[in-house]
This record gives structure tokens, sequence and C-alpha cells, in this order.
């Protein structure tokens, strides 16, 4: 999940978020999410991630790295990270549990909570 606790869409995406994880999970399809933060400090990361259940990838240089892996990051980070991002935050990547390739973008950037109804729940890379 490709976020900051700076960003007005992301905090206003997240309830959406934390409720789909819920019912997955209520339907035997437990969702892990993994944090990856556009915050600007290490305390924010923490205050976020624990409040939201979440693991967090490190900031700085591993989560640089999958920002520009996945090409997700934010507008304020252009400077660092380049032009070339296919969305800003928030977005979010699901991966296959067997490879750890890439299953599905959901562009929360630009279809909020409608973007959750794109995530592969049925697949069979996921493991349930």
């Amino acid at each position: 999940y490709f976020a900051a606790g700076w960003c007005p869409m992301c905090t206003s995406f997240e309830p959406s978020l934390l409720k789909f994880r819920e019912a997955a999970g209520s339907a035997g399809k437990d969702v892990e999410i993994i944090y990856v933060p556009s915050d600007r400090s290490e305390e924010d990361v923490i205050k976020r991630t624990t409040a939201m259940g979440m693991l967090s990838v490190p900031i700085g240089k591993d989560a640089d790295e999958m920002k520009k892996k996945h090409k997700i990051w934010a507008g304020s980070e252009c400077m660092k990270l380049g032009m070339g991002r296919r969305s800003g935050v928030p977005a979010l990547v699901v991966l296959d549990s067997k490879n750890g390739g890439e299953m599905a973008f959901l562009p929360a950037e630009s279809k909020g909570a409608g973007a959750l109804g794109s995530w592969p729940l049925d697949d069979d890379g996921c493991v349930w």
C-alpha cells in the first residue's frame, strides 16, 4: 500500500481499505497489507502502521526501491524519484503469494475505494 499520512486522499481512502481487509478476513481470505511510506519521518510511519495494523517497508532506501520497482510515488517525490511514475499515492499493488509477481494494480489515487473491486481475491495465486 503506497501512501502517506500527510496525503488527504490517502487518509480518506484508508477507512475503506481497512473495511475491505476486515471483510476479506471474515470471508476466510486474509489480506496482508504492507505499507510503502511516503511519510516524512520514521515516527510518522510507526504511528500510521500501528494505527492501521500493517507491516511497513522501512522508510528511505528500501521504500524508494519499492516505489521505483512499481512506479508509484507521491508528486512531492518526483524531484528525487523522477517523472516516470504510473501513479501517485494512494495506490496498491497486489503481489502473487507464490512468486512475488504483480497480480494487480489498484489505482486508488484516481478511483478511490472503487479500486478495491479490482483486487483478485479469487485468483489461485493467493493463499487462503
